[in-house]
């Protein structure tokens, strides 16, 4: 049933075109004086041979080189099923090839269709029940003849309606051959790849899912960059924007970034696929057949699908080129514009969006406007009809008419572009022409303003002269007169304004000093504050607070004062960066150090056992605190052998002192510590320390400053 449709169908066909075709050789013998064609006897013979010996013999190399066979199915749609049918390697191909000469005989009536429309049939030919779309589309082209001459030629460059079909006619012929493979099999073990195979497979996998994906992101890529070019474009009515343009350049370097990504990607694949296919190769002889076939199977399936990843992308890309070209141009027209208001209005700059112009030149650039604007609609209906008659004498002509006819409308048109280019050209000239003239008489009427401007400063300038000579001769004798008067009361106002000054001055520098004193006094007090007594309720971790704001304050408040500097600079410079811990601090702290050194008492320095931590502990707990830890010799400051107290007399000491509040006593006495509790009140000896040295920096600033308010009282 499919060949004899086949048959039909082209005899239809054939029976269309003979009128047209004897008539295009009857027109062609008269035009050019040759002698009719006629028909050939042996030649017809070759050429009816000839497809079937060069298919023939494309299907042998393709049986005897696998790399060529891989080309050819990649790139003819539907020779996978005619060399299965020629080499006899599916006995299912039948059905495949019923399949494909049913496409085939939808491509031949969709061609002569188009054909017969092109040379002006008067029949239309059936639709071909295969798709709704197409149905449609046959049913639209029943027109009259003269819309018949109008349908556009096939496309040739566009193989992505037959590419999937042949993936989907594939499965289905899978599908129908697959129970007989299901027939039940011995039960064997399988034979297993080798390694290298199965891992190239996998690779093959990867990078074609790669390609596919990057692929996938040039489509999407493209078609935004057409949505992005459609957006700027109409917006670009509305208001005028540079960056526009600019960022129009940026999208199309990324796009065709894109583009060369996926095709790297593809390459990759199908490198790697040319890789496999040599390695199944080599192993075909020692490898089931079902095994080979179906690595054979994914690599088509592969091939296929990157094939129409990559047809895709270039119906994309194809689409891309033509909205780039279309910005292009409207960006050409813009510059063209720009430049031509520029050149004849200098100073406008139309990225303001502002046309600051005289009352003249805005006269002249509404006439340029109004101008261009008639002369525009005037060339567009202009182009309009001439349009229509052109298309209609080359329809005509395409029809059977003289191909004179349409040379001629060709060069009408060419002709009529040259005069609108020339007119454009002239009323351009003749507008820089009229504002050269309106130039040349403006500086014209400059000129005679400017000499009549000349004759008249002169003439002022004349009288101006004579009244300076009189008023000149009057001011100086007044002047000489006030001069001698004034200069004898400046004298006695100067004397009486030197002895308020220096008087004002004493009493600035008085004041001055007095300021000093006290600001001084103020700041000591401050550093005082800050070493004596941290914040109540915190922690003493909590109450070390850096002195440099204090120390600041102090060296602006007596700057240029030598001593408060040399002290300033005794301050360790860890009490300004850091701070100090207050005495409540390191009262506090000193509870702490006083009872882990009681603890301690027995440790030496470098450790110990043990049981001798568990005795020092045992000590501290036993060993009564007495009510007078320090005699009264010690108190009057008598010579005394220190050497013999042991640790617990130091802490006992210390701890009488501490609760005086006199660390410098303390620490002395904290001094005397040796072993583990020396090294348990390290720290504390050096906190207490510094805190000592800026309490004496402090004292002696507050005495000085003290000195300093005396003296001006």
């Amino acid at each position: 049933m499919i060949r004899i449709a086949f048959r039909s169908t082209l005899t239809n066909k054939n029976q269309n075109l003979l009128p047209v075709l004897k008539r295009h050789q009857n027109r062609r013998s008269i035009g050019t004086g040759l002698p009719p064609l006629q028909q050939a006897g042996l030649g017809k013979v070759i050429v009816i041979l000839s497809p079937f010996a060069v298919i023939g013999g494309v299907s042998a190399y393709a049986k005897y080189d696998e790399k060529f066979r891989k080309t050819l199915v990649s790139n003819v749609p539907g020779s996978e099923t005619i060399l299965k049918i020629l080499l006899q390697e599916d006995g299912n191909a039948i059905d495949e090839a019923s399949k494909s000469i049913g496409r085939a005989t939808q491509k031949v009536s969709d061609f002569s269709s188009s054909v017969t429309g092109y040379f002006g049939g008067n029949k239309t030919d059936e639709p071909v029940p295969v798709k709704p779309k197409e149905k449609e589309a046959v049913k639209s082209t029943k027109t009259p003849a003269s819309d018949l001459a109008t349908p556009p030629l096939p496309k040739v460059s566009a193989p992505v309606p037959t590419a999937k079909p042949a993936v989907n006619d594939k499965i289905e012929a899978k599908q129908v051959a697959a129970p007989p493979k299901a027939a039940p099999v011995p039960p064997a073990k399988p034979q297993e790849l080798p390694s290298n195979i199965t891992e190239l497979e996998k690779s093959v996998e990867k990078h074609a899912q790669v390609a596919v994906n990057e692929y996938n992101k040039a489509v999407k890529i493209l078609k935004s960059y057409n949505e992005d070019v459609k957006k700027i474009v109409d917006e670009a009515v509305e208001k005028l924007d540079m960056t526009a343009w600019t960022s129009l350049k940026n999208k199309t370097s990324a796009r065709d970034f894109a583009v060369e990504k996926a095709e790297t990607a593809a390459q990759a694949a199908r490198e790697t696929i040319r890789t496999l296919e040599l390695s199944i190769g080599s192993i075909a002889k020692d490898t089931p057949v079902d095994v080979v076939e179906k690595l054979r199977n994914k690599i088509r399936s592969l091939s296929d699908h990157l094939n129409t990843s990559k047809e895709e992308m270039y119906v994309a890309k194809n689409s891309a080129k033509s909205s780039e070209q279309f910005w292009k141009k409207i960006e050409a027209a813009r510059n063209y514009f720009i430049e031509e208001i520029e050149s004849l209005f200098p100073g406008v700059n139309l990225k303001d969006n502002e046309l600051n112009l005289s009352k003249d030149n805005l006269d002249l650039f509404i006439i340029y406007a109004h101008s261009h604007l008639l002369n525009y609609q005037k060339e567009l209906q202009k182009l309009q009809d001439e349009g229509e008659t052109r298309l209609k004498r080359a329809l005509d002509a395409l029809r059977g008419d003289d191909n004179i006819e349409s040379i001629r409308s060709q060069l009408e048109y060419y002709l009529e572009k040259e005069k609108q280019a020339l007119n454009i050209a002239n009323q351009k000239k003749l507008l820089q022409i009229k504002a050269d003239a309106d130039k040349a008489f403006r500086e014209h009427l400059k000129k005679q303003s400017e000499a009549h401007a000349d004759h008249l400063s002169d003439a002022v300038a004349q009288r101006e002269a004579e009244l300076k000579r009189v008023f000149n001769r009057e001011l100086s004798e007044k002047l000489s007169t006030e001069q001698a008067a004034y200069k004898e009361h400046l004298a006695a106002m100067l004397g009486k304004l030197k002895g308020i000054d220096a008087a004002l001055k004493a009493r600035a520098d008085a004041d001055r000093m007095v300021h000093q004193a006290q600001s001084l006094w103020s700041a000591c007090q401050a550093l005082w504050a800050s070493v004596k007594s941290g914040e109540p309720g915190t922690p003493w971790q909590l109450k070390l607070r850096p002195l440099a704001s204090e120390v600041s304050s102090i060296s602006k408040a007596a700057e240029g004062d030598e001593l408060v500097t040399v002290v300033l600079k005794g301050v360790p410079e860890k009490a300004r960066t850091r701070g100090v811990y207050p005495e409540d601090a390191l009262r506090e702290r000193f509870v702490k150090v006083e009872k882990l050194a009681r603890q301690l008492a027995l440790v030496p320095a470098e450790g110990a056992r043990l049981p001798i931590y568990l005795l020092s502990f045992i000590q501290a707990i036993f060993i009564i605190r007495p009510s007078n830890p320090i005699t009264e010799a010690e108190l009057n400051d008598e010579p005394i052998d220190f050497s013999q107290f042991d640790t617990y007399d130091i802490l006992n000491r210390a701890k009488y002192w501490i609760e005086r509040g006199n660390l410098t006593q303390a620490l002395k006495y904290m001094n005397l510590l040796k072993g583990a509790s020396r090294n348990i009140a390290e720290d504390w000896l050096k906190e207490t320390r510094l805190l000592l040295e800026t309490q004496q920096a402090a004292n002696t600033l507050m005495a000085h400053a003290a000195t300093s308010g005396l003296s001006f009282l």
